[in-house]
């Protein structure tokens, strides 16, 4: 009977023995290594108004935040949070990502960072480069310009002034103009710049149009010139300028960029000065409707 008694103990303990072994074999096994990718690192050549989209893809086992960064020349901004976006399956994570590229992103290196942190507090990244197109628009901000050649009906018709004249456009969608100390005066005051592309238009790709104040006596008028673009790159751009006046209509420009270089609106400091202190010439009257291009 004791032999039978310490063979059915000894069943018990092995069948006690054998869960707490199982158990801590489960306890013990190797974690998920966190990992991070993503399916393109570059996105194809993209314009203003284009999506950028990739997929980013987690394997952990669990996340505890999620987010990505718009990194603009190489400065990253503020957090954006979509932990709540992912979309799980087991121990993968999934997240679609979307951006349109805006006005003016063009005009600087532009990437996101994605950023993971799994239960562990572990925190992985992977990125993005956005590949934009310079646009039209863009090119006007990006470079000074000058006027290197005016033509009317096969006639060199440029000034000595306008040929002097360097433009300076601004994101704010105002302009300067520097004179240089040569033919500096406080006849304009230079005010906004409006860009409208035409892409229903047979010979005209986009229209520019300078607003400035002229000072007439004692009061400011409103002036302002569209030209009809019809071809444009970042070293030049053909612009055509109809003036109803003797029957000049279709004055051929060449716009020529420069790289932006030293830069005095109005020629001198003191002209700049004077100016920007003529009541009559300040931008601010300016009517409103002329910043839209019909």
């Amino acid at each position: 009977m004791r032999k039978r008694t310490n063979f059915t103990l000894k069943l018990t303990v092995f069948a006690l023995v054998i869960p707490l072994v199982m158990a801590s074999c489960k306890k013990e096994e190797t974690p998920v290594a966190t990992a991070i990718s993503i399916d393109k690192t570059i996105t194809p050549k993209l314009n203003v108004g284009e999506e950028a989209m990739a997929t980013i893809t987690i394997v952990a086992d669990g996340v505890k935040a999620f987010k990505y960064y718009k990194v603009v020349d190489e400065v990253k901004g503020t957090a954006v949070d979509v932990t709540s976006q992912l979309v799980k399956s087991g121990n993968t994570y999934t997240y679609d990502f979307s951006y349109t590229v805006q006005e003016f992103d063009d005009l600087h290196t532009l990437g996101f960072e994605f950023e993971v942190t799994d239960n562990r507090d572990q925190v992985k990244t992977t990125a993005l480069v956005v590949d934009v197109s310079l646009s039209v628009k863009s090119s006007f901000v990006k470079y000074d310009w000058k006027v290197t050649a005016s033509e009317w009906l096969g006639l060199d018709v440029l000034a000595a002034w306008d040929a002097a004249y360097i433009y300076r456009f601004h994101q704010d969608g105002t302009y300067d103009v520097d004179m240089t100390a040569q033919y500096a005066d406080s006849t304009h005051h230079f005010c906004y710049w409006v860009y409208k592309e035409t892409p229903n238009n047979a010979d005209t790709i986009a229209i520019l149009r300078l607003i400035r104040k002229l000072r007439s006596g004692s009061q400011g008028v409103d002036e302002y010139y569209d030209y009809k673009i019809t071809s444009a790159t970042e070293s030049q751009m053909i612009m055509y300028w109809d003036i109803p006046v003797f029957g000049l209509y279709g004055i051929k420009n060449t716009f020529t960029s420069q790289p932006k270089g030293a830069f005095q609106p109005y020629g001198t400091v003191e002209m700049a000065n004077a100016v920007a202190n003529i009541p009559v010439l300040s931008c601010s009257t300016v009517d409103n409707n002329l910043l839209t291009i019909p």
